[in-house]
């Protein structure tokens, strides 16, 4: 009867410890899986950090810059001049120091005549209202016909003055041959510059006080 229990006692241990055998042995291979997909995991992850070598751009180097050596002792390194300004052709001095202008003052800038310097005389010159202008220039016979007559005001031996832009180009006197909007003036041909032509559209303006 003893014999018996104890055979029965030890088939228990053996089988306690087979099934902790099989247990642990269980529990190691999940441990290996474990470890293996944990592995798998960081290669995944290394190949998502480093991007394809194929895929990268390479970037433009920056040109290399150029560098003027410095003179060599016992040199002087001198400026570029600029180059003198050509004259321009054509012009003439008015009264009031300015140059002629074709046309206008644009035109005159376009040229290379500088227009920012104005003198006092100029700018009173600038400042004078027009009465009228010039609307057909006879200068064979030296008159002028104006586009204002009796009606403006205007009586046979005022004195006038023509001016372009900020320059007076002659002095004008009227005659009798007034109307009610046109009237002749007599051109002071002494008063204008040489190679100055009077135009229709220059306008008059009451003399300036010099």
């Amino acid at each position: 009867m003893r014999l018996t229990h104890f055979a029965l006692a030890l088939t228990i241990i053996l089988l306690a410890i087979t099934s902790y055998l099989a247990w642990e042995g269980q529990q190691e291979i999940k441990g290996l899986k474990r470890e293996r997909e944990f592995d798998k995991e960081q290669l995944r992850a290394e190949k998502t950090a480093k991007p394809d070598q194929g895929s990268l751009i390479p970037l433009p180097s920056a040109p290399a810059a150029s560098i003027t050596p410095p003179p060599s002792p016992g040199t002087i390194a001198l400026a570029p001049t600029a180059p003198p300004a050509e004259a321009m052709a054509g012009t003439s001095t008015l009264p009031g120091g300015g140059l002629t202008i074709p046309k206008s003052v644009a035109e005159a800038e376009s040229k290379g005549i500088s227009t920012n310097t104005v003198t006092p005389l100029q700018k009173q010159i600038l400042a004078s209202l027009p009465i009228a202008k010039v609307k057909t220039v006879v200068k064979e016979q030296g008159f002028v016909v104006l586009d204002a007559g009796s009606k403006q005001g205007l009586k046979r031996g005022q004195k006038f003055e023509i001016r372009r832009a900020n320059a007076v180009l002659a002095k004008i006197t009227l005659t009798d041959a007034i109307e009610e909007a046109e009237a002749v003036a007599d051109l002071d041909f002494a008063s204008i510059p040489s190679g100055v032509e009077v135009e229709p559209g220059d306008e008059i303006i009451a003399p300036v006080v010099r």
